[in-house]
């Protein structure tokens, strides 16, 4: 017998039926934000599925939850409460993969999807739906930014050659429509919001995948100070926003240089037993009263649900002085990206997942649970005691090797797709000292990891290309689990300093560059077989990987001097002479002939999703004239200086082509490779160019 569901009732609804019951529609309250969601979420987003797509036996992959109230008559939309972002992302989804004739189609029209009194993203969400922006919507897309550029973000992942093949093998369409389920659950309408809102973040939430690796690890430790030394290493390196030198010793200044140095820039100690002394034992500020249940720890080994009681929320208190220091710093990832590379510094011998799943935060739980599991019961206190004092020392190393944003820094022409503040910055902390009326005060002081002060920054300074090449890398690899390179910094760190050796700039930088150097080695190297290449056996068109133009961009920093430069991300392949000829605006300077040349690397650019669309089928002439967006590629410019001054053509290509692939070649220490004469234009074709 066939169940009925009212709207009423709790469903666990397929993606394919979201938006293809004709009764059924979707509207985001007035009071709910806008959509926001960057190219991270939507990353992986599509990569969780794809993940279980690819999975030998196909189960059922729950996204979430989709809380609704039901519609007070048939003939309207459910308001979301809840899962906004996430319910805004799927229809954009499927809006463009059903005008891709690579996947199965998906039969009917989508049911609209509308903001309560925002028409603006109400119309870019029915031009999504209705078949993509054309040159003609961009003016009424520009006024919802955030899905417009999903809608871009989602287009470029398709369109690259590697994962499309992936999603056409994995019957990806097919299981997102039918094995990928929402959990809609109604809440009457007169519920009052603002108290479901405080107990669905608050009390109400569950526990999360760190709560649980933290109790598990917890459980290993028999002695109530060992567990209260892990309970406070862990609770000031998961405030990430923070450098851990000052969270870890919040409040007092004597006890930080007992841990750090008189300097304050000194590791803590390898040793548990001596970490545990100077945080716990000698220090009372690290213990909290024994009064507090949430931290009193109990005399006797725990089991798991004792310690996620005991331990799951401490948190650090944090000296109030302190405090703007975390509206100045952003991170680059969050806390569980980062167990996942403290785990990953020092792999489990025989360990064959994948570096992508490493860094996977939906494994997190798993990762843990099989170190732990592949040792001897006896051997499991050691092993987490061991990792108590890297995770620590390992932050420390984090803060001061891998950059961050500065609020204090900006370029003015920053352009970020998760609009972080400020620019990139590489620093260490350092005590500083001031004095008032007689009165000592140590505080803070940020310098540049490499550099006594900032003129030790300059241009060509290895401090400089560090950072450089670190933020090329950053907005090439923007999905936390690609971040290989965040792992290989800390695991040339943490070495370093187990050997008491010092990490030196150049050793650093060395690291950085064999990283990017081997990737983009194999970015140059395509099987030609599986990748659509050109005749000089490089990868064309949207199948050139991202670090190609980030690693060129770095390459001409030095090239032209450009020093000044900031890496933005940017996610869009741009067709400098675009694939749609302006005819009424054409001139034969800018006419390419061999149509084929307009995918090859001296045609494109990488630039914002926004740019991308202001440049719509401009020819090279007119996009030459935004400033702006040539600030934000230095290849851009190059192509654009050469347009600007007369021409982009069939020769300019060839010439502009030829010239970055010498450069990248001469990179990797390699002959770079040579066209076939058959792609060359006619002599007098470049004559009369």
């Amino acid at each position: 017998m066939t169940q009925t569901h009212t709207a009423h009732d709790v469903q666990a609804i397929p993606v394919g039926r979201l938006f293809t019951e004709s009764h059924e529609r979707y509207s985001v309250p007035l009071y709910q934000r806008n959509y926001t969601w960057g190219e991270e979420q939507i990353h992986r987003l599509l990569q969780d599925v794809l993940d279980e797509a690819g999975q030998p036996e196909l189960k059922e992959y729950f996204l979430g939850n989709l809380v609704v109230a039901p519609p007070a008559r048939p003939d309207e939309p459910f308001d979301v409460i809840d899962g906004q972002q996430r319910l805004t992302t799927l229809y954009i989804l499927l809006s463009v993969l059903r005008r891709d004739r690579d996947f199965p189609a998906i039969t009917g029209d989508l049911q609209p999807l509308t903001y309560e009194a925002r028409d603006k993203a109400t119309a870019a969400l029915r031009t999504v739906a209705r078949g993509g922006v054309t040159a003609e919507d961009v003016e009424v897309d520009r006024e919802d930014s955030g899905i417009r550029r999903a809608e871009g973000i989602i287009a470029e992942r398709l369109a690259d050659p590697v994962l499309r093949q992936k999603l056409i093998e994995s019957r990806f369409v097919e299981y997102l429509l039918t094995k990928v389920l929402l959990i809609r659950m109604p809440i009457d309408r007169s519920t009052d919001l603002n108290q479901y809102f405080e107990i669905m973040n608050t009390r109400g939430a569950q526990l999360s995948p760190v709560d649980i690796v933290k109790a598990r690890l917890l459980r290993c430790l028999q002695h109530p100070d060992d567990r209260a030394l892990l309970n406070h290493v862990w609770s000031a390196c998961s405030d990430m926003e923070h450098y851990v030198t000052m969270t870890v010793t919040a409040g007092d200044t004597a006890w930080r240089a007992m841990v750090f140095g008189d300097s304050w820039e000194g590791l803590p100690s390898a040793d548990f037993t001596e970490l545990r002394d100077q945080l716990i034992t000698q220090n009372p500020a690290a213990i909290a009263p024994a009064s507090d249940p949430s931290t009193a720890a109990p005399a006797a080994a725990m089991d798991l649900n004792q310690a996620i009681s005991l331990y799951a929320r401490t948190e650090t208190t944090k000296e109030a002085a302190e405090v703007s220091e975390g509206e100045r710093f952003t991170s680059q990832i969050t806390f569980p990206t980062f167990l996942l590379h403290a785990l990953a510094v020092r792999p489990m011998v025989g360990d064959t997942t994948s570096l992508d799943r490493q860094l996977d935060d939906k494994q997190l739980v798993d990762r843990f649970t099989r170190r732990l599991q592949e040792l001897d019961a006896d051997a499991r206190e050691d092993w987490v005691q061991r990792f108590t004092t890297d995770l620590l020392r390992l932050r420390v190393l984090f803060d001061r090797y891998v950059l961050k944003r500065d609020a204090t820094l900006t370029s003015g022409h920053e352009s970020t797709s998760d609009e972080e503040p400020g620019s990139w910055s590489l620093f260490r902390v350092a005590r500083g000292e001031s004095s008032k009326t007689g009165t000592v005060r140590y505080s803070p002081r940020y310098r540049p990891t490499f550099a006594d002060d900032e003129s030790g920054a300059r241009p060509r300074s290895l401090q400089r290309r560090i950072l450089h090449l670190q933020s090329a890398l950053r907005i090439t690899y923007t999905s936390p689990r690609t971040m290989h390179w965040v792992t290989e910094v800390l695991r040339h760190a943490l070495d370093r300093a187990d050997s008491g050796e010092a990490v030196t700039a150049e050793g650093l930088y060395g690291v950085l560059q064999r990283h990017a150097l081997d990737r983009l080695d194999a970015a140059l190297h395509p099987d030609g077989e599986k990748n659509e290449v050109g005749p000089d056996g490089l990868p064309l068109g949207f199948g050139i990987p991202r670090i190609v133009f980030t690693y060129l961009d770095y390459l001409l920093i030095e090239r032209e001097n450009a020093w000044d430069f900031t890496f933005s991300y940017r996610t869009s392949v741009e067709h400098f002479s675009p694939g749609t000829e302006d005819v009424e605006h054409a001139s034969p300077a800018e006419h390419v002939e061999d149509r084929q040349l307009l995918d090859y690397l001296g045609n494109l650019a990488l630039v914002t999703v926004s740019t991308n669309s202001k440049f719509s089928n401009y020819q090279p002439g007119h996009k030459a004239q935004n400033l702006a967006a040539r600030r934000q590629s230095l290849k851009l410019d190059l192509m654009a200086r050469r347009a600007a001054a007369g021409s982009w053509n069939d020769a300019d290509i060839l010439e502009h082509h030829r010239e970055m692939v010498e450069l990248l070649f001469e990179a990797l220490g390699q002959e770079p490779p040579v066209l076939r004469n058959a792609t060359e234009p006619a002599p007098h074709d470049s004559d009369n160019a």
